[in-house]
């Protein structure tokens, strides 16, 4: 009979006493709601305005790096279960955005739900953000280095290439990838 043994090196091992204790006080201290035997590294950061609301299911797994800027006008993140965040992830919040249930989010991804205005008649650093919500259902699989901009909502078993620009939103059970993205199949 076999047995297995978890590999020390995969996002799947959940650590020990040491790494426990670190994850349970970053949910103490960031995490308005949160479930049971999360992961979240001791590299991940968190900036959180006064009003910020950031809610993680059960089972996650935020990797090293990772970094959560809730910043106003009314800051929202919802993560599902069973969710990784890969390393060196930024999500970035100024309303509402919500990850799905078993989603994976492999490295350098940015998840964005506001973006710069860029009249010419003002300076852009002075112009007020444009704000809409950001969705990702959930069994998603997101590629590393991919971009998700804001207003976009990803349904549910979408799978999206590495490095693409998620500029609109995506179809059920797509695969998209390049810059902008687009549906390049569907899974089967």
């Amino acid at each position: 009979m076999c047995e297995y043994k978890a590999d020390k090196a995969s996002y799947r091992n959940r650590g020990g006493l040491v790494q426990k204790i670190i994850s349970w006080m970053y949910q103490k201290l960031y995490f308005n709601k949160y479930g049971y035997d999360n992961v979240i590294k001791k590299t991940a950061e968190f900036c959180l305005t006064d009003n910020a609301i950031l809610e993680i299911g059960s089972n996650c797994t935020i990797q090293d790096y990772a970094f959560f800027q809730l910043t106003k006008p009314k800051p929202h993140l919802t993560i599902g279960d069973n969710v990784t965040i890969g390393r060196h992830n930024m999500i970035t919040v100024k309303s509402r955005m919500s990850i799905g249930s078993n989603t994976i989010i492999g490295g350098y991804v940015q998840i964005i739900d506001h973006n710069h205005q860029f009249k010419k008649s003002a300076i852009i650093r002075l112009q007020q953000a444009e704000i809409q919500h950001t969705t990702i259902g959930e069994d998603c699989w997101i590629g590393a280095g991919a971009k998700i901009l804001c207003g976009v909502t990803i349904e549910k078993g979408v799978v999206i290439g590495a490095n693409a620009v998620v500029t609109h939103d995506i179809p059920a059970y797509s695969i998209v990838a390049g810059v902008p993205a687009k549906i390049i199949g569907v899974r089967g």
